[in-house]
């Protein structure tokens, strides 16, 4: 029976920081694999190595062929459990197979460094994935914790938290954690844009005290429409609750990018797809100054940060923008066609459409448009009552009803 593989975790301070029990199994390795750096940090090493680059399947194949003999230690920086490879050696080989011997995360002597708690921060990794997909849910999280991907990554990350508003971070950077050239440098976001850095850095958020926290935490569907900012008078622009709860259920099965929605009013659909999906950007299209100041409050208000407001009217407004997933009709402005158009040429393949309606004609319109499109298309009708107090009772008050339309492109 072949030995387990020990995964090593090591810092930059090398051998120095690796306890008696991982020495011993450096000692007694006669393979080791490593990234280049981590090679140095333990060298010399009498033992055969192999070298990490990006050929972890390889090492994977030749770990299922060992023989049992042979002793290998597998190096990862810090605790290779925490996004490192400890995790993929862990799903390929089995449980059973590792022996993980951690060092300290460079995470978590970046929070000791700055002094600030990290059991409530949100962590994440940037190395090899990408920048929008990973940053987008941690928009307006109190701590944020970051490995990067190179020097030029805080700048990114200042860029991408600016472009969405939020400011109001104070930033750590710090390089080299354990080694003799350890560095730790604090700034705004402001501050961090064009500025570079060594490449092993880690990144810590902090958003201020002052900052606005969300009106509610809460991650179930049909927000009470009281909560959302509204006029006192005039026409509310604002999809009901509970027709924003069944229409908030088709947003399923979709293919990666945005989403856009077309007349957002007050944002109700808006601020629900950003809490519901906080990894997509959702893109607000609302032409009206008077409903994008509430759009924008509301925006803030459930800290709903990747939610992008487009001042103007589809189509034009949206003619630099990359194909989305999917698009919401929630009001068409008396440009139905249009508006289809857009959205018939504009959605990805397998992507969807959501809308709204309330008149029979513009149903009838653009099911007869879907149906000559070739998009299954489903329709549910939603009729609700609201009880009602009289007379000591209660009673039923109906709602307009709402026709939920959803249509899929083939593909």
């Amino acid at each position: 029976m072949s030995h387990p593989v020990t995964i090593l975790g090591i810092g930059a301070d090398g051998r120095a920081g690796i306890s008696a029990r991982a020495l011993a199994a450096l000692a007694a390795a006669n393979f080791v694999a490593g990234g280049r750096r981590q090679l140095q940090l333990v060298a010399p090493c009498p033992a055969e190595t192999f070298t990490l680059t990006n050929n972890v399947a390889e090492l994977v194949t030749r770990l299922r062929q060992r023989e049992p003999e042979e002793r290998w230690v597998v190096l990862g920086s810090g605790d290779p459990l925490f996004y490192g490879i400890g995790h993929a050696l862990s799903d390929a080989l089995g449980r059973d197979q590792i022996v993980v011997e951690p060092a300290l995360s460079s995470m978590q002597l970046a929070f000791a460094r700055v002094g600030v708690a990290w059991h409530d921060a949100a962590i994440a990794s940037i190395h090899g994935r990408p920048l929008a997909k990973t940053l987008m849910p941690l928009l307006g999280k109190r701590s944020v914790g970051l490995f990067t991907q190179d020097g030029a990554s805080p700048a990114a990350v200042a860029s991408f938290f600016l472009e969405r508003g939020l400011g109001d971070y104070d930033v750590w950077v710090a390089e080299s954690l354990g080694a003799a050239d350890e560095r730790v440098t604090a700034l705004s976001l402001a501050e961090l844009v064009g500025r570079s850095f060594g490449d092993l850095n880690v990144l810590i958020l902090q958003r201020r005290a002052t900052a606005t926290a969300p009106l509610i935490d809460c991650e179930v569907p049909g927000l009470p429409d009281a909560l959302f900012a509204q006029p006192d008078s005039g026409p509310v622009l604002l999809t009901h609750a509970d027709v924003r709860a069944v229409t908030l259920s088709r947003f399923r099965d979709l293919p990666e990018g945005s989403i856009w929605d077309l007349g957002a009013g007050l944002g109700g659909v808006s601020i629900e797809l950003a809490r519901a999906l906080p990894a997509r950007e959702i893109v607000a299209v609302e032409r009206s100054v008077k409903q994008r100041a509430y759009l924008q409050a509301n925006r803030l208000r459930f800290s709903a940060f990747n939610i992008r407001i487009v001042a103007g009217e589809a189509p034009e407004a949206l003619s630099d923008e990359e194909p989305p997933a999917a698009v919401f009709l929630g009001g068409t402005g008396g440009r139905l066609d249009a508006i289809l158009d857009l959205t018939l040429r504009s959605i990805v393949a397998g992507g969807i459409l959501v809308a709204n309606f309330v008149s029979l004609e513009n149903l009838a319109r653009s099911l007869s448009r879907l149906h000559d499109a070739g998009w299954p298309t489903g329709v549910t009708q939603v009729l609700v009552a609201t009880g009602q107090p009289l007379a000591g009772l209660t009673v039923m008050e109906p709602q307009r009803p709402v026709w939920v339309v959803r249509a899929t492109r083939p593909g």
